[in-house]
């Protein structure tokens, strides 16, 4: 072989190397920091991931599973390759890198995410410190969770200390409220007198006479007895004197009290008696007394006086 022919090979070799290393450097991951390069099997097991491990109808979700697999390649804690990651065991799906993908949009969608995160795109709310997710809604013990966004159905949080953190709303910080005396002296209270009156009104008790009345009865007597009620003169009332109990100040009045109304007077009825009237005696005279005519009548006149009976002659 002549020196011609020898430098013709040499520099087709060199051409096939460019060739190649150029087709290494389009599937590189663009803005990201070290020059590994990555195959067709590493978009493919990129994709997998992201269509088994998220919402398959969420692209922001595909980024963001994404976004963890390669934060752990480019970590010292995990391995060093797209596929090892995925493949770890325990880490992703069960069967993630030997199921069938069979709904065809949404693996177009994960192979089409796949080439951006290859390319260097992350997801905004998945720095290189998150490198772990799960199902969001799920709750754990653990103290040492810090989320830090959700998305495409999954909760990703960053390991760090062991103080609990909720991805919430930053908390803005209150203002101070600085609270000025007023120097001027409070008002005193101004006390208040109340005059309590020791007039009392005046209370009359008008007295009060119950009257009973029978009404005649309808059946004739013989004689009747008239009976005559006469009304009664009430006394006026009494005056009422107001004592009250005076207070240390003011001297009580005393009022008298107005005649009281005059009670009403009934007029006479009149009584008739139900019994009748017990018929008239007759009286009769005694006999004139006469002298006795002889010694027997006497002792019998006598004795007839002393027992109480009379004379009898």
């Amino acid at each position: 072989m002549n020196e011609r022919s020898f430098a013709k090979i040499s520099m087709g070799l060199a051409l096939l190397l460019v060739s190649l290393s150029l087709g290494a450097c389009s599937a590189s991951r663009g803005t990201v920091s070290d020059a590994r390069t990555y195959s067709g099997t590493s978009r493919e097991c990129l994709a997998r991931a992201m269509y088994f491990e998220s919402n398959r109808s969420s692209e922001d979700g595909m980024l963001a599973v994404g976004s963890v697999v390669m934060n752990r390649v480019e970590s010292q804690q995990f391995q060093n390759s797209v596929c090892g990651v995925v493949g770890a065991p325990r880490q992703f799906a069960q069967g993630v890198l030997s199921k069938p993908m069979k709904e065809g949009a949404s693996r177009e969608r994960a192979l089409k995410v796949a080439d951006a995160v290859l390319s260097g795109r992350r997801h905004k709310g998945v720095d290189k410190k998150v490198m772990y997710f799960h199902t969001a809604g799920l709750k754990f013990p653990y103290n040492n969770m810090h989320y830090t966004v959700v998305a495409g159905g999954n909760a990703f949080y960053e390991k760090r200390g062991r103080k609990p953190t909720i991805p919430v709303a930053p908390i803005e910080t209150a203002s101070p409220v600085i609270m000025v005396a007023d120097a001027r002296p409070a008002p005193r209270a101004v006390p208040s007198f109340v005059t309590a009156s020791a007039d009392q009104p005046e209370r009359v008790t008008e007295a009060r006479t119950v009257v009973a009345s029978y009404a005649p009865v309808q059946e004739p007597a013989p004689a009747p007895v008239v009976a005559q009620v006469q009304p009664q003169t009430q006394p006026a009332a009494v005056a009422v004197q107001a004592a009250v109990e005076p207070e240390p100040v003011r001297t009580p009045v005393i009022r008298t009290a107005t005649p009281a109304k005059p009670v009403y007077q009934p007029k006479p009825v009149v009584v008739a008696s139900m019994m009748p009237l017990p018929p008239s005696r007759s009286v009769v005279a005694a006999p004139p007394a006469r002298a006795p005519r002889n010694l027997t009548e006497l002792i019998e006149a006598t004795s007839h006086v002393n027992a109480g009976l009379g004379p009898i002659y």
